[in-house]
């Protein structure tokens, strides 16, 4: 792998880190699914989720009547092999009632770890954990 491949692959597993904040947040759960291969994992705070009819159906029993924002910053990717790639990255997550729409202290600051896969469909998450390091009330 040159270091322009490398580069690429980085880059690209930094969009899908990204992506995932911008879907999560506006509920576009069929897309968000999309962002892992079909057989990753996703552990999420109630537990984990193999595959994407478990998370699809995770998603939409969730609620979808808060505003929320999630940041992710200071990433951080390690390119393995042309296949497969490892990160880290740091995010915040801010989250109001919309029928309460007050500004708020971030609700949770915490990392992202994740490793990525590169299918036939382009670089996906394999797995994704969630540590949530401070948590307001």
């Amino acid at each position: 792998m040159d270091l322009a491949e490398r580069i690429a692959a980085e880059h690209e597993c930094a969009k899908l880190v990204q992506r995932y904040c911008v879907l999560v947040d506006d509920y576009r759960h069929e897309e968000l699914v999309a962002l892992w291969a079909p057989d990753g994992l996703w552990e999420t705070w109630k537990g984990p989720l193999r595959g994407h009819a478990e998370m699809s159906a995770y998603l939409d029993a969730k609620a979808q009547t808060d505003t929320t924002i999630h940041m992710a910053h200071n990433i951080v990717i390690d390119v393995i092999d042309e296949d497969n790639a490892s990160g880290v990255a740091i995010f915040t997550f801010h989250g109001t009632s919309r029928n309460d729409p007050k500004a708020t202290l971030p609700r949770v600051v915490g990392r992202y770890f994740d490793r990525f896969v590169r299918t036939t469909d382009g670089w996906k998450f394999a797995h994704r954990r969630t540590d949530m390091t401070f948590r307001a009330g």
